[in-house]
């Protein structure tokens, strides 16, 4: 069964999670996608001949144009990608996802490493960026991917055409022996209005650093140090950077919401981002020890003309967290945590957050008003999958083996919450999920 969900926005009770799932439609009103087609194309001059050499973020520029992070050349470049047409919502099911990429790029499957990944939702594809074998210093490629499975290489040189080198990027030190400093260089990045945001380190002695750079590109922007108050550690933090963060609006501010290892939730609004500033955020949330953030997702669920709004985090090592975003808001007015929490037994502070069947995900990604898109690897194969899950259910139903699922079951003739909620939630999600001939 799904879990239970209640806010002051939304009843995700047992019955109508059911409703809400069987029911969401992608009408035409229900949300409004972002990006502009990839056809879209603004006039960029290149500033310099360049070559990608390793992608470790990705995001799509308000002009379709996609912006990679390449921390082994110090820069980020623009990408002027084929034009798709456009697509309609569909679910993703492509369980296989290794062995697809791997005949693409004619490499074994065990080779293969998506190191990030990004959804361009008018045309519902999924573009993913492919680490060519399992060093560090392995090539970097690029791949496109539709709900059909099928597997397009993108030509990553010839794409390129702006670039914008990094100012103050890490030095060449490792991290426990084996990581260069330099691959935190970007850990994140999200176009907003005429500039990209950029998390990550330089070499400075505040190594945390947020930058704000224009798009297109005609400067290295701006650098701003960042620290926190980490309660599970107490102390001031300065070196540990954002591993993901969103970017929402408080009280008509843009702020960002961030997320670090082990695992604070931090506020920080735009305003405060000016070159070589010191800037301190504010922790609204502790929401675990010993794990690492993988990727943060705002999104809205639309159910009988009322909208929910939330903000989704992927993690490493603990179910998904799931948030209400007007907690959030209002979290990041209040004067936020500034005393120690004793992990293990009191590790959680702060906002309250839903844990989600959520696990194994690497990326997360919003397609539409229906379903979530997910890029995770189970444990039981190894395989990468790339996959859609429901909104409002939050889970695969194809992921389970339960009592439901036998070839002999039938659902009880005489209990209404079977027949009439049970039933037709199992349809859909069968369906979703490319088990259409399973539905009984």
């Amino acid at each position: 069964m799904a879990p239970e969900i209640q806010d002051d926005t939304m009843d995700l009770s047992r019955r109508n999670f059911i409703a809400t799932a069987t029911t969401a439609t992608a009408t035409a009103g229900a949300a409004t996608l972002p990006l502009a087609p990839l056809a879209a194309q603004a006039r960029i001059v290149p500033r310099a001949s360049a070559r990608v050499r390793s992608i470790s973020a990705m995001t799509f520029a308000p002009d379709g144009r996609l912006i990679v992070a390449d921390w082994r050349s110090g820069a980020l470049h623009a990408l002027s990608l084929p034009t798709r047409p456009q697509s309609e919502e569909r679910s993703f099911n492509l369980l296989d996802l290794s062995d697809r990429l791997a005949s693409t790029f004619g490499l074994s499957a065990d080779q293969v490493r998506v190191t990030a990944c990004v959804l361009h939702a008018p045309t519902q594809t999924v573009v993913l960026a492919v680490a060519l074998g399992r060093t560090t210093g392995a090539a970097a490629g690029l791949a496109a991917v539709d709900a059909a499975g099928r597997v397009s290489r993108i030509p990553l040189d010839a794409a390129v055409v702006a670039s914008q080198p990094l100012a103050a990027v890490p030095a060449e030190g490792l991290i426990w022996g084996r990581q260069p400093a330099r691959t935190l260089m970007v850990t994140d990045l999200k176009a907003h209005g005429s500039e990209l945001i950029v998390a990550g380190l330089t070499n400075a002695s505040f190594t945390s650093t947020l930058r704000r750079i224009p798009y297109p590109f005609t400067s290295s922007g701006t650098a701003s140090a960042v620290e926190m108050y980490h309660a599970v550690h107490n102390q001031i933090e300065t070196r540990a950077p954002v591993r993901t963060f969103t970017i929402i609006d408080v009280a008509g501010e843009p702020t960002l919401l961030a997320a670090y290892t082990c695992t604070p939730l931090v506020t920080v609004p735009l305003s405060e981002l000016k070159d070589g500033a010191r800037v301190r955020g504010k922790t609204i949330a502790e929401l675990g020890f010993g794990n690492t953030p993988l990727d943060m997702l705002p999104f809205s669920i639309d159910y009988k003309g009322r909208r929910s709004d939330w903000v989704l985090v992927a993690n490493s090592a603990k179910a998904a967290d799931l948030i209400s975003l007007p907690d959030v808001v209002a979290a990041a007015q209040a004067p936020g945590l500034s005393q120690p929490v004793s992990a293990p037994f009191d590790q959680h502070a702060g906002v309250k957050t839903i844990p989600l069947p959520i696990t194994s995900v690497q990326r997360l990604m919003d397609q539409g008003p229906q379903f979530l898109a997910a890029l995770r690897r189970l444990p039981d194969d190894g395989q990468l999958q790339l996959v859609s899950i429901r909104k409002g259910a939050f889970f695969r139903l194809s992921d389970f083996v339960n009592e439901y699922d036998f070839p002999n079951y039938s659902y009880p003739a005489g209990d209404a919450f079977q027949q009439n909620y049970i039933r037709p939630f199992h349809q859909l999600m069968k369906t979703d999920e490319g088990h259409a001939v399973l539905v009984k």
